[in-house]
Order: C-alpha cells, then sequence, then structure tokens
C-alpha cells in the first residue's frame, strides 16, 4: 500500500463568506490518488459539477493505477488521467445539457497520482499545484484564466493582478464544453518533497511566500500544516470556498527499491 510510501491530508471549508461550499476534496491514499475540484454554476450545480468529476475520476483512477508497474508502458498514467477527466468532462457536460437547472456549470480540477518515483500531475482552471522541495515552494501549473493572460500579455501587472476584477474570469473548465483539454505532466517525486493541491480560494488570499513559510515550518505535520493555510485564508477574508490537499513523500516506494529479478538473483547470491 502506498500509504506506507506517502502521506495525503486533505481538508474544504466554505470560507467565511460563502453559506455553500462548492469545492470538492477526494484522496486515496493507499492508490496514491488525489483529485481536488472548484465548482461553478447557479443554484448549488457547482457543488453538482465537482462533486461529480472528483467521484468519476478517482473512482476510473483506482482500477488503473495496479497497471502501472505491471504493464511496462511509461506513457500508461498519463493516458489514465485525460481518460479519466475526459469521463469526467462527459458526464458534467451531460448533466448540465439534460437538466435547466444545472445549464452552463462546471468546475476547475487538479488531480495527483503517484506510483513508482513518479507522479502524474494535472490540471483544468485555476486551481493550483504547488511542490515544496529543499525548503522551496514552486508553482506547478499555470491558470487557465484571463488575468493569467493579461499578465502574461503586459497588459496588467502582477502586483495590481490582486486587486482585479478579473481574477475569477477561468478560461477553461472541466464540463463547460463537449470536450476539454486538460494540461498533464510527469514529474519526480522525491522523498521529503510536499505538494499541495489547491483551491483559488487560498492562492488568492495568502501570499505563495506565506504558504511556503507555513509549509516549511509544519511539513512534519500536514494535518496541522492544512489547517493552518485554509485559517489563513479565512483570517484574511475567506471570500471563497477554500481547499486543500497535502502529500508528502516519506521514502523512496516500493517499485524503485525491489529491483529487477536478476538484481534479486546476484544480490543473494554475493552474500
Amino acid at each position: 500500500m502506498l500509504s506506507n510510501f506517502i502521506e495525503i491530508v486533505g481538508i474544504t471549508d466554505p470560507g467565511s463568506v460563502r453559506q455553500f461550499n462548492e469545492d470538492n476534496v477526494v484522496y486515496d491514499p493507499d492508490d496514491g490518488v488525489m483529485v481536488l475540484a472548484d465548482g461553478m454554476g447557479g443554484h448549488r450545480a457547482g457543488e453538482v459539477a465537482s462533486r461529480m468529476a472528483t467521484e468519476i475520476i478517482i473512482e476510473r483512477l483506482r482500477t488503473s493505477v495496479a497497471e502501472f508497474g505491471s504493464s511496462g508502458d511509461q506513457h500508461l498514467p498519463q493516458l489514465a488521467v485525460k481518460q479519466s477527466i475526459n469521463r469526467a468532462n462527459d458526464a458534467v457536460f451531460e448533466a448540465a445539457e439534460a437538466n435547466p437547472a444545472y445549464h452552463g456549470m462546471g468546475t476547475t480540477l487538479v488531480l495527483a497520482v503517484f506510483y513508482d518515483n513518479r507522479v502524474t500531475l494535472a490540471h483544468v482552471g485555476d486551481s493550483r499545484i504547488y511542490r515544496l522541495r529543499n525548503g522551496r515552494l514552486e508553482l506547478l501549473t499555470r491558470d487557465d484564466s484571463l488575468l493569467r493572460e493579461q499578465i502574461e500579455l503586459g497588459m496588467i501587472s502582477a502586483a495590481d493582478a490582486r486587486g482585479s476584477h478579473n481574477r475569477n474570469l477561468v478560461t477553461r473548465a472541466l464540463g463547460i464544453e463537449k470536450q476539454v483539454s486538460a494540461h498533464v505532466r510527469e514529474d519526480e517525486a522525491l522523498p521529503g518533497d510536499v505538494f499541495l493541491l489547491c483551491s483559488d480560494g487560498l492562492n488568492d488570499l495568502v501570499e505563495d511566500a506565506d504558504i511556503e513559510l507555513i509549509m516549511n515550518a509544519l511539513n512534519s505535520n500536514l494535518p496541522l500544516a492544512a489547517q493552518h493555510l485554509v485559517q489563513l485564508a479565512k483570517d484574511n477574508g475567506g471570500s471563497d470556498n477554500v481547499s486543500v490537499i497535502l502529500a508528502k513523500v516519506r521514502k523512496p516506494f516500493p517499485a524503485a527499491t525491489r529491483g529487477t529479478w536478476i538484481d534479486r538473483l546476484l544480490g543473494w547470491l554475493l552474500r
């Protein structure tokens, strides 16, 4: 079980202003899978979209992770992630088409799947994935947002962006259109790495430097780190739902330590 090699905690909170929570967080430590979604849509339809997306994706990935190591196909994790996202997109889009109350609903999405000493990451929208490595916090995703595009085009400065009215306008989301193109990448997962998946309710209200400070100070106590991150967002106004998942790699994954049958045979002969 991967829970012996990676620790995962998650928390979601409605924040200090909103009555309902349209974020959804699901994770499975044994399979090394985690999904976070930030829903959008009227009449609480965002809550429906985020719940559908997380449930469909994690269920499909649970059935896929067992095949990663045995297949020998290094592209299988990314393919499985893309297929699970496409299936969730189909389901959310079809539900929105069939029910007028759900019309226009959708959700942002971030997910991570750990296996061997690797992690496959994916995102759609402006929810984010960070990694803390050797004390340094790094953003691993690029927001699908109008504001990000304006910053990159030089239309607005990063300093002015925090107060912009366009900060919540996403240019891509799951379930809005018949097809979705997710950003998928693969990275190393090294012992000591801490990955943070979060909705924009965190990073809109908490500076990256403060996120880094909390994760460095409390990376030996992930539940407390998650609580502090959420509480700081609420202390800074809590104007949105806020959700985080923290995943810490404790030690090398089993597939990287057991070696091939030749390695084991040589090790036995040389004892």
